[in-house]
């Protein structure tokens, strides 16, 4: 206990000495952990754009020779899917169209897009609603009572078009027979989203766009799985998996959607299951790569830390070494010193690390009131136009346990070979 007596009083007695000290570890911690904080942020942005887009956690899709992709009687397999899943599963069905096969017109202006998707809003409205609109948006659909005819397009084709929520656009399109199409809709949303997730993608009504494609009142092409508020990990997809397996045939699993869609034909009915992360084989590689950018530059500002605070104590500990020379000449055994520098040293770690923490808050907090929404293609990382960075409670564990453990090392180095002379020598030495 003395020890740590000791030990606080040095540090109080030397603050000036340890300003520096102090200051290095609080900046290095707090700018690594912000980084962290800032990537894991756009990553699970990132995520839950893809997750509007393939309309949640997995999709189901079903061929049969040539009905590739198309899944009749969809209620009736609907409820077969949640008759396995956790009763918190939101499973809903989903028409989805190239969007090559039509465009919207405004006022002589055409804007051409890449995909349509047909959505059931009161199944989905929970993960629709994490778009960020700029005009309208889910609660202008449910207010609606019975109206079909509507859209949510992107802003980017909204300036395009020079339309606004409440305009009546055309929608020209070519149906599955081949036959031009022409349908009046209203937009109800325009949401802000300049990404390969959102610009040239436009969401209908479920039963609308069938209709407008000439499809069947039971027919669907994905029935998509979304489990709002959790984070579902691989083992427990697998254990989906496994269950759904004992009420439909079910493909093996696959990690790249391509490996189930490029098989020529299948002679019984035969159902895949897609996880989220095998559609986004492109993007898990941004990922990774974004991880490897901020994993380097937090190894680089942890090796600074380490090596600038444990070679500046050396420095200190060897200027130290007649008072050093005093505890030992009153009988204060050499692991009683070596434990006082090292809660000397532990002491300052851990108070520059709790600055470092509460300075990435306050850090965080300022860059998240700042809208990025300018930046062409940043959109994807962001939520309601702004950065959200979160806590990555591992990661920010491993660089502070790091900081500290090895810079006490290195602290231990130093103070092991001071106390291996004699008093005498110690207290010979002049600063």
């Amino acid at each position: 206990m003395y020890q740590t007596k000791i030990a606080l009083r040095s540090l109080i007695y030397r603050k000036t000495q340890y300003v520096s000290l102090f200051l290095v570890c609080m900046f290095g911690v707090a700018i690594s952990l912000a980084a962290i904080a800032i990537s894991t942020g756009m990553i699970r942005s990132l995520d839950q754009k893809a997750r509007i887009y393939y309309g949640g956690d997995f999709a189901l899709m079903c061929a049969k020779d040539d009905a590739w992709l198309d899944i009749y009687n969809y209620e009736e397999n609907l409820e077969l899917v949640k008759s396995v899943l956790p009763k918190n599963a939101i499973v809903s069905p989903r028409f989805e169209l190239d969007g090559r096969r039509g465009a919207f017109y405004f006022e002589g202006v055409q804007a051409l897009q890449q995909t349509f998707k047909g959505i059931e809003i009161e199944n989905e409205k929970s993960l629709l609603s994490s778009l960020t609109f700029v005009e309208g948006g889910v609660e202008n659909v449910l207010s609606s009572v019975g109206q079909k005819n509507w859209v949510f397009i992107s802003q980017p084709i909204a300036k395009m078009l020079g339309a606004h929520a409440g305009d009546e656009i055309t929608l020209q399109l070519e149906t599955f027979d081949n036959v031009l199409n022409t349908v009046q809709i209203e937009i109800k949303g325009i949401f802000q989203d300049s990404s390969v997730f959102g610009m040239y993608t436009s969401y209908f009504d479920f039963s609308f766009l069938k209709t407008a494609y000439t499809r069947p009142e039971d027919y669907a092409n994905r029935i998509c799985v979304y489990f709002p508020g959790r984070n579902i990990t691989g083992k427990k997809l697998h254990e989906f998996y496994d269950s759904l397996s004992g009420v439909l045939n079910m493909y093996q699993w696959v990690d790249d959607k391509d490996d189930y869609i490029d098989v020529d034909s299948f002679e019984t009915e035969t159902w895949g299951f897609i996880p989220l992360s095998a559609n986004l084989n492109d993007v898990e590689i941004m990922e990774l790569a974004m991880d490897a950018i901020i994993t380097f530059i937090v190894v680089i500002l942890t090796i600074i830390i380490i090596a600038g605070i444990g070679s500046t104590y050396r420095v200190l500990i060897m200027k130290r070494i007649t008072e050093i020379g005093i505890y030992m000449a009153v009988g204060m055994k050499k692991h009683s010193i070596v434990f006082t520098l090292l809660t000397e040293s532990l002491l300052l770690l851990i108070s520059g690390c709790i600055a470092g923490i509460l300075l990435t808050g306050i850090f965080c907090s300022i860059i998240s009131l700042f809208d990025f929404s300018f930046i062409p293609s940043f959109d994807m990382f962001l939520e309601q136009s702004n950065l959200c960075p979160r806590l990555d409670v591992i990661k920010s564990v491993m660089v502070i346990f790091s900081v500290i453990v090895a810079t006490l090392l290195a602290v231990l180095y130093s103070t092991l070979k001071s106390i291996k002379i004699m008093p005498v020598q110690a207290l010979a030495v002049t600063e």
